[in-house]
């Protein structure tokens, strides 16, 4: 089999069909650029082109959901991918019962969908994908106390508000996943409008050992995904992504999506080998982003990428790192994870 386009390869994937080859893509953070519209457009397509993806995960700035219920940031202030929080609508549990919807077409979310349009009309038919937050993310976004930063949502103290939150306020919890479900399901079917594919719908570091329990997430997690996964049902590529170490892959069984990434090499989590022999979804991943992309070889890279696609073979499998990558990961290093893929 010879000759599929990009939108061909990916289709056959997400189908289990033959492939020409595996499909590859990565994706990464663009700062300042993912300031502006403009620029956020620019640095997407040239990233695309200049390492010939197969297909677009669009990364917006990872502040977009919280600057949409009131938010701010300081962007001259930049710890990794996040800017530092100065001002935040959620001060107690008072305020949660408080939130209300907001237009999932206008504001934020309205320069979003014009950056999606604009990205569609570049790619000459290629699929791409939204970045869409879970409402508990959002929520964790929120609620983090002010001089915290809210990016990395890694060590366990980060999580203790919330927590505290869900445990001891969870009716006013649940009004403000109610109104962040509703209003992210009306932003996710307008994405669909602009002529995107689907959407990467990120679980972000919450669906983890050292987050929450699975009780906790079964309560305050997964019932306000589906809301908003149900919003994209008929889309062709919806991606799940679960993210961080000891993580909950195995939710990819019960969510309505046709992929899964998580962090496949060295965070603790399922490999590649083991998670399908528990899932039919596609896999998408293999390639460590922080460790083989970030400090590795191109040889190393090839190696590593050559060893996920040994594991589970080219059907229903998209080769990609496990997370995005650093915005200053070797660019041989992406050219070898392409080159990995085949010619």
């Amino acid at each position: 089999m010879a000759g599929l386009s990009k939108r061909e390869r990916v289709d056959a994937a997400l189908g289990g069909a033959d492939v020409d080859r595996v499909p590859v893509a990565a994706w990464r953070h663009f700062i300042p650029e993912e300031q502006t519209a403009d620029g956020l457009v620019a640095a997407s397509l040239d990233f695309f082109r200049t390492y010939d993806w197969d297909w677009l995960k669009v990364n917006p700035r990872a502040t977009y959901y919280a600057e949409a219920w009131g938010s701010r940031y300081d962007t001259s202030h930049y710890d990794g991918v996040m800017p530092l929080r100065v001002t935040s609508p959620i001060g107690g549990p008072d305020d949660l019962a408080r939130l209300a919807p907001v237009s999932p077409t206008e504001g934020v979310f309205g320069e979003e969908l014009d950056v999606l349009r604009r990205i569609g009309a570049g790619l000459d038919g290629a699929h791409y994908i939204q970045t869409v937050f879970s409402p508990l993310s959002v929520l964790a976004f929120l609620t983090t106390r002010l001089g915290d930063q809210t990016p990395d949502l890694g060590p366990q103290s980060r999580f203790e508000r919330l927590r505290a939150l869900l445990h001891e306020h969870p009716q006013q919890v649940h009004h403000a996943l109610d109104v962040i479900s509703q209003t992210l399901a009306g932003y996710a079917a307008a994405v669909l409008e602009t002529g995107a594919s689907g959407l990467f719908f990120a679980l972000v570091r919450l669906a983890r050992a050292d987050a929450l329990t699975p009780e906790e997430f079964a309560e305050f997690g997964r019932p306000y995904d589906l809301r908003v996964l149900d919003a994209v049902k008929d889309a062709p590529f919806n991606l799940l992504h679960v993210c961080g170490p000891r993580s909950y892959v195995e939710l990819a069984n019960s969510y309505p999506v046709h992929a899964v990434n998580w962090a496949a090499v060295g965070q603790g989590n399922p490999t590649l080998a083991e998670a399908r022999a528990t899932t039919d979804r596609v896999l998408v991943g293999g390639v460590d982003e922080h460790g083989t992309m970030q400090h590795g070889t191109p040889e190393q890279v090839l190696a590593e990428a050559g060893a996920a696609i040994a594991a589970v073979g080219t059907r229903r499998f998209l080769l990609s790192p496990g997370c995005a990558v650093n915005l200053d990961v070797p660019a041989a290093n992406l050219r070898a994870l392409r080159q990995a893929a085949g010619a």
